[in-house]
């Protein structure tokens, strides 16, 4: 998710007004809503053929009708949680999809029009009154989990009861939720508590009037629900089968697949759903009758059986120097490709809690003699690493501006070493300081450190290696405040992308000081910019009004980079590899341009 978090690729959506944005690629916006396969869809509007390089950014590969044999992932870490509601890495809210159903989902198209919002388990999109203050919604008929017992609207209301114990449920998007449900005071604390400290009825706000219907009652106007309504962490859950924080082992289902044999940070497998039904899901046409993933802790090893043929796709992110190079040098092999645009930010996240880094200026030396050419090496090159990144918000999100640039690096993007040299003389740190750098000690993650080490020792800031593990540095290493000041992570490498297309879906996690949690934190510096807060609590964040969104996006992202804490140096890319056996594979920008697993086929039947 990066953390590789949500990246809903930049595109044309059409939910609720929203703000169209321009497809990174290409590709153009259609109406899926009433289509009747993923499959059909997706062939329908943006064509479908043979294998080529780029072929699955903007068309459906090889699509096929053939069923059976087993789709093979691998991946560099476990997911953060398999909790739909604790779950936040990008790639992780794609494998959602294979189990888990929420009222409504992205389309299964490639490209753009993945980002369009369609119903899942609700017959329609959602209905709201006038001033976006009050949203209803109805589930289909016969939808079951996979023990075969009925899912209701009750199921969806406790799912998001759930939100609220963040003692027991952390790690995913609640935030969004709360303010909107529950009077929450200015600390973040609301009046409801979640339904395992709360035995008295549940959260009032939001009403079952019968096992079909659900109505949420808002706090405040919000035009972008039905966006939250669209992630996985607004998946129902059957109360009688929640475990708390240990749901995640063996979660249960309401999609075409379902969980067996998980190991946790080594391996999980899904089988089919026999309770299931096509009839009711017009965004999975599932193919395989089980889906692999498992986890490999060397990405070169990864990629060698990626190549071999061991291997269908990597699940996690994209193919590593060494093999990226043998693509390109290699038809055959460039042929199975794609090289898209991602849609995410990479940064390093600069502490301010602690000294010598709570002084702005000290920050500040660190963004000068930062060299953002050799991290956009790191990151692969100008052709496969990104292109270079002087603010935060990406390109064709509201906001961007390629013109702004508070901390230029000179010319070639290599530094400013002068101007480095005199913040530190005006912090008070004229021969440098030691900075700490939390990192993943995997791929690119070690090239990124490498890169930032040999920068910053050009003007005596001496970066100490801080690694920490896949699974849990965005949730607890990086994700918890107080264990940045008590490890004193000085630097950390992350990632971000819109969890929803606009530009309050982009800031609000990692922006809002109203936002910082004690763990599964998103805002890694502790921002807590009353300017920023203002805008982003603002009732008008949430509007899809593109002025409104464009405006919101230049202003939060001027203000946080006066702040020095957010360092972003590449607009990412990715170089994916699938295995040619694979049919109706497709790039989806719903799904943080990201395969579509669940409808994903093999043309062998192994």
């Amino acid at each position: 998710m990066a953390n590789y978090r949500r990246a809903t690729q930049l595109a044309a959506v059409g939910v609720v007004g929203a703000l169209a944005l321009a497809a990174c690629g290409g590709g153009s916006s259609s109406d899926t809503s009433g289509s009747a396969s993923g499959e059909a869809s997706a062939s329908a509007s943006s064509g479908g053929g043979a294998s080529g390089f780029d072929a699955a950014v903007n068309g459906v590969v090889n699509p096929s009708d053939a069923t059976g044999g087993t789709l093979k992932l691998g991946a560099t870490g476990d997911c953060d949680s398999w909790d739909p509601a604790r779950t936040y890495y990008a790639w992780c809210w794609d494998m959602q999809r294979l189990m888990t159903r929420s009222l409504l989902g992205f389309a299964p198209e490639p490209g753009a029009a993945g980002t369009q919002v369609v119903p899942d388990l609700a017959e329609s999109l959602g209905e709201s009154n006038a001033d976006k203050t009050q949203w209803t919604y109805k589930l289909k008929s016969g939808l079951k989990w996979d023990d075969g017992t009925p899912i209701t609207s009750g199921d969806v209301k406790y799912a998001i009861e759930r939100l609220f114990a963040v003692d027991v449920i952390n790690g995913g998007p609640s935030f969004y939720y709360q303010p909107i449900l529950s009077k929450c005071d200015a600390a973040g604390e609301c009046e409801y508590k979640g339904p395992y400290q709360d035995k008295t009825g549940g959260l009032k706000s939001v009403e079952t009037p019968d096992d079909q219907t659900i109505v949420f009652n808002l706090t405040q106007p919000f035009a972008s629900f039905d966006y939250l309504m669209a992630l996985p962490t607004s998946a129902p859950v059957p109360k009688a089968r929640d475990t708390g924080a240990t749901y995640t082992n063996d979660p249960a289902s309401s999609g075409p697949f379902k969980m067996e044999n998980y190991e946790p940070g080594k391996s999980v497998t899904f089988v089919r759903n026999d309770n299931w039904d096509q009839a009711t899901d017009e965004i999975r046409t599932p193919k395989v009758d089980s889906v692999e993933l498992t986890v490999y802790t060397n990405p070169d090893d990864i990629d060698k059986r990626l190549e071999a043929g061991d291997l269908d796709l990597i699940a996690d992110g994209g193919v590593q120097q060494t093999f990226q190079t043998k693509i390109f040098t290699d038809p055959a092999l460039k042929e199975n490709a794609d090289n898209p645009v991602t849609g995410f930010i990479r940064y390093l996240s600069v502490a301010q809690t602690f000294p010598p880094l709570d002084n702005k200026a000290c920050r500040e030396a660190i963004f000068y003699a930062i060299n953002k050419k050799d991290l956009q090496l790191a990151r692969g090159g100008e052709i496969v690493g990104g292109d270079i990144a002087n603010v935060m918000t990406p390109p064709n999100l509201p906001g961007y501006d390629e013109t702004s640039d508070l901390y230029p690096t000179g010319p070639d993007s290599t530094g400013d070493l002068e101007m480095a040299k005199q913040k530190l003389a005006e912090c008070g740190q004229p021969n440098g300081f030691d900075v700490n750098m939390a990192y993943v000690p995997e791929g690119k993650g070690i090239t990124v450190f490498n890169a930032t080490q040999a920068a910053l020792a050009r003007v005596g800031i001496n970066v100490k290696a801080a690694p920490g593990e896949q699974a849990t540095y965005y949730s607890t290493f990086i994700g918890s405040p107080q264990n940045i000041i008590d490890k004193k992570l000085g630097l950390a490498i992350a990632g971000w992308g819109p969890d929803f297309p606009n530009a309050f879906g982009f800031w609000q996690s990692i922006a809002n000081g109203d936002a910082i949690k004690e763990a599964g934190n998103s805002n890694y510096p502790s921002l807590d910019d009353p300017r920023i807060n203002d805008l982003l609590n603002s009732v008008d964040a949430g509007s899809p009004d593109a002025a409104t969104q464009e405006t919101l996006g230049k202003s939060v992202d001027q203000y946080v980079m006066e702040n020095a804490v957010y360092l972003p140096y590449v607009f990412d890319k990715a170089l994916y590899y699938r295995n040619p056996r694979l049919t109706n594979i497709y790039l989806n920008g719903g799904v943080g341009n990201y395969y579509d697993y669940v409808n994903i086929g093999v043309s062998d039947g192994q």
